[in-house]
């Protein structure tokens, strides 16, 4: 229990004064090696580091990365919106069904919360407010749409899990549609009554013809989740190689059909990717070293039995588990959350008969919340900066919208084969 505190403490005041996530991981690891062993083994430590990146699935990271930094600029949010309102449009609420369709299309080509958010803002945010939306309405649920990004694959946090938690990546990017889906029905309803409320009118109806050139349009970005998707599951290539097939792709589309990528604009494109790439895998570096040195620490061992001492439960200990994490997700991101609590929490959650595959997908669900709550809501600030709305106005819009996310962990929670079964039977 000593340790545990240990480690609590030194975590969260590194934090707590500024100091960068992956080195407050690093810290954090050598305060609980000394703590435990009171020696210092530069040499092992540095190995282990190493070691948590040295990772044939972690290579899909860099590689979805470069191909979501590819397809943002190669005019991918506009073609997509057009395609969203033609289908969706006309319904009462239209913009707002196809500000959520659009970044469900987003979503399963970028896998990033934040990008979501900004490219569809930056189309629809001025749409919506010429229509008569209100601002706040429209921010929140640009906002609340973009926290699907990280569910639905590809999806780099699902990635950073399937590493850690020894799970087949393949499964939970099937068990993230769900989910993903899931939420976007839910927030599509509550769109529908809102506009009703509001009066808000719907768009005119396209006819045959403006759909199809819609379509045609958009097609070859459309294509892009099915080429990744179908090649996964049809066996052609795994996880990291359809990332690879998604760069190509994307680079082919954006520069010689779309014509929006020039050649001499590639460099800086690649220089975004490495940034974002560095960011995760340094996390998962010291996260790699930290998870040890908690193993060698017995602290996973006496969170399971503080666990057990509250109750055996698995559905209290999921529902104990999603308030931690809901805390937890207000001050770290995704991937370093994950990166924390997976080593501690799950052999707890192995112990009490709960799914890998389950657990991690809930996980990512929840996180998915800390894009829309203060101090660190990376949703929030991205929309404001477009819409120029108040952070906290936002904050206030979003509420309704993390509630349904809250409904659809309850479904996950207690009808657990909404989750499991399909990539239980598409994948053996």
């Amino acid at each position: 229990m000593t340790t545990l505190l240990v480690f609590l403490i030194s975590l969260f005041m590194f934090i707590f004064i500024g100091v960068p996530i992956f080195i407050s991981l690093g810290l954090s690891s050598l305060v609980i090696w000394m703590w435990t062993f009171g020696t210092l083994e530069p040499a092992i430590l540095m190995q282990k580091m190493l070691i948590g990146i040295d990772s044939f699935p972690l290579m899909a990271i860099p590689f979805f990365m470069l191909a979501g930094e590819l397809m943002n600029s190669g005019g991918v949010s506009r073609r997509l919106v057009s395609f969203a309102s033609c289908i969706i449009g006309w319904v009462r609420g239209g913009l707002g069904f196809a500000t959520i369709l659009a970044s469900m299309f987003i979503a399963a080509i970028l896998g990033s919360a934040s990008a979501s958010a900004a490219m569809i803002g930056m189309v629809m945010i001025p749409a919506m407010t010429e229509k008569g939306y209100r601002s706040s309405f429209s921010s929140g649920l640009i906002a609340a749409a973009g926290s699907v990004g990280p569910i639905i694959p590809p999806s780099i946090p699902l990635i950073v899990y399937g590493v850690i938690a020894e799970v087949s990546i393949a499964k939970l990017f099937v068990g993230g549609y769900i989910p993903g889906i899931l939420m976007s029905l839910a927030f599509m309803v509550y769109t529908y009554f809102h506009a009703r409320k509001n009066n808000y009118l719907a768009e005119k109806s396209p006819n045959i013809t403006e759909i199809w050139v819609s379509f045609k349009d958009s097609i070859l970005t459309l294509l892009l989740p099915v080429i990744i998707m179908g090649g996964i599951l049809g066996g052609i290539f795994t996880p990291t190689e359809a990332a690879v097939i998604a760069v190509v792709y994307a680079f082919a589309v954006g520069t010689f059909v779309y014509r929006e990528i020039q050649l001499k604009n590639i460099p800086h494109i690649i220089l975004r990717a490495a940034n974002s790439t560095a960011m995760v895998l340094m996390v998962m570096s010291t996260a790699t070293l930290l998870s040890w040195v908690l193993t060698l620490g017995r602290i996973p061992h006496t969170v399971t039995s503080i666990l057990y001492s509250v109750s055996t439960n698995p559905f209290v200990f999921l529902l104990l588990v999603n308030l931690f994490v809901i805390v937890i997700g207000m001050f770290l991101d995704a991937v370093s959350a994950l990166t924390i609590i997976t080593p501690i929490l799950l052999p707890a959650a192995k112990s009490m008969g709960i799914d890998p595959l389950l657990f991690g997908i809930l996980l990512t669900v929840n996180l998915s919340i800390g894009v829309l709550t203060p101090p660190v809501g990376l949703n929030l600030y991205v929309v404001s900066s477009i819409s120029g709305i108040d952070v906290m106005k936002i904050s206030k819009a979003v509420i309704p919208f993390i509630l349904l996310i809250i409904l659809v962990i309850l479904i996950m929670i207690f009808f657990q084969n909404t989750v499991t079964y399909l990539p239980n039977v598409i994948i053996r």
